[in-house]
């Protein structure tokens, strides 16, 4: 009997052991469950919806790469033209792999990446296996303010995009009221933006670059209604020199860009001697601004941001 007490005291002790045991390892599991499911997140994109991490440490991009970059995300490889842009620092191009003029998955594979940003819809299907891809649209993301807090969704950095956000309006805010005191009130005042491609001219709305968030969302300068159509349609549009006043406004922002050994000298200094355009009460009045290329073909928060200041003084030169 004695024996047989000792037994059932040995097996219970056995068995309570085995049940904390049990138990821990349950505990573990949930927590491991857990870990891993907070460690990621679920996107809404254009090409369905796409499981990237909770905190992105290694990002490559096409063409969203300013913006990225404007927010603090950490990018490992990008496209040469979006490296050419003289709005990232020195150590964001150093950290950053040329990828070239396309987001090849060899080179990409070898950059290990865990988020992977693109507009161009190819890019899913070719890349997605190396690393998540959230895909966005080329002109999909509002004007300068919506971009920056639907980048700060997608990288996780809303409080980035919201700390942004109260900048640029400072800094729009401080840049308007120069403009007000020279005599310049942008509520009360259109802008047109013109850009000579290739020998052809081109009207522009506000969502391509060129300045145009800076001008319109920034600044509050406006759009004359022919301008606005193009915006709100396909964003820009070849025109005829006979058709430019239909396009004017009291400042035009004229801007040129060649690809390959294309150049616009020649057809720039057409335009100018032609009597039509000669004939625009911009141009009468000196209301003309060109400004580096470079400088004005990027859309990004901290192009845009930087891009204010720099028409502004552009602007108050010729005021």
């Amino acid at each position: 009997m004695k024996k047989m007490h000792t037994y059932l005291k040995v097996m219970t002790v056995a068995l309570l052991a085995v049940l904390f045991l049990a138990g821990c390892g349950q505990s573990s599991s949930s927590k491991s469950s857990n870990d891993k499911t907070t460690s990621t997140r679920v996107l809404k994109t254009a090409a369905g919806k796409v499981k990237v991490p909770l905190h992105p440490k290694r990002i490559v991009t096409n063409v969203y790469t300013g913006d990225v970059a404007s927010l603090g995300g950490h990018i490992v490889g990008a496209t040469s033209l979006d490296l050419a842009s003289p709005y990232l620092t020195k150590a964001q191009k150093k950290a950053a792999t040329n990828l070239g003029l396309t987001m090849k998955p060899e080179a990409v594979l070898k950059l290990k990446p865990d988020m992977i940003v693109t507009s161009n819809e190819a890019d899913v299907k070719a890349l997605k296996k190396i690393a998540p891809v959230v895909y966005i649209p080329y002109g999909s993301t509002g004007n300068i303010e919506q971009t920056a807090t639907k980048f700060g969704q997608i990288l996780n950095r809303k409080k980035q995009a919201a700390d942004w956000n109260a900048k640029f309006k400072a800094e729009t805010k401080q840049q308007a009221k120069r403009l007000t005191k020279a005599g310049i009130t942008p509520s009360k005042t259109t802008i047109g933006i013109y850009d000579m491609q290739n020998g052809k001219l081109f009207v522009d709305g506000a969502k391509w670059g060129r300045g145009g968030q800076a001008l319109t969302t920034g600044l509050g300068f406006k759009l004359p209604a022919a301008m606005q159509k193009i915006y709100a349609g396909p964003g820009f549009q070849q025109v005829s020199t006979e058709s430019l006043k239909k396009y004017s406004a009291d400042w035009l922002f004229f801007g040129s860009t060649t690809t390959g050994k294309s150049s616009n000298t020649q057809a720039i200094s057409d335009l100018k001697s032609n009597p039509i355009w000669k004939s625009l009460p911009a141009v009468k009045a000196n209301h003309v601004v060109q400004l580096p290329f470079n400088k004005m073909y990027y859309f990004d928060p901290t192009a845009v941001y930087q891009q204010v200041k720099l028409i502004t003084d552009a602007m108050l030169k010729k005021a």
